[in-house]
């Protein structure tokens, strides 16, 4: 026990917390964690119980990826603008002061920005609203008039529909 407690705080010592942090952020599993600092899964898992700073890193990993990947996506399904910086040739010409006579022609080169619009993707927006509202967006829709019980239906005699009970 005591050589894992030294273990534990040799990574905190050396900003192992930080790493575990970004190993979360990057979307590795709890045993893919485990094996880069070269413990085994099952110290890990006791590791994050034990000690709230790994927890607490494991959670800001996950939750800072999740946020940039829901961020991505709905910039995606719901179109944006983007600039772009494009290198673009210039021509010049230098004229003379006196005689305003052309001396000599040159091309530069110079950054120019280009806005461009990246429409909304259908895709993207279907899954966000599959995810967010699946009532309302589910391919399978629920219909309140499903049977709930699958078998035998009983079909009643032709003369006795619309009679009720003891009307004869």
């Amino acid at each position: 026990m005591r050589c894992r407690l030294m273990q534990y705080e040799k990574w905190k010592k050396k900003y192992g917390v930080e790493y575990i942090r970004r190993y979360a952020e990057d979307g590795l599993s709890e045993a893919e964690i485990a094996e880069r600092i070269g413990i085994s899964e099952r110290v890990f898992k006791r590791w994050i119980k034990s000690y709230p700073e790994i927890s607490r890193a494991l959670y800001l990993g996950r939750a800072g990826a999740d946020y940039a990947v829901v961020e991505a996506l709905y910039k995606k399904a719901t179109g944006y603008t983007v600039n772009l910086n494009k290198t673009v040739k210039l021509k010049r010409s230098d004229f003379d002061p006196d005689t305003g006579k052309k001396i000599r022609d040159y091309e530069e080169l110079a950054t120019a920005v280009d806005q461009s619009y990246i429409p909304a993707d259908i895709r993207a927006g279907l899954f966000w609203l599959k995810n967010r509202q699946p009532g309302r967006w589910s391919d399978r829709q629920e219909s309140e008039y499903q049977a709930d019980i699958v078998g035998i239906v009983e079909i009643p005699e032709a003369d006795s529909i619309g009679k009720e009970d003891g009307d004869e």
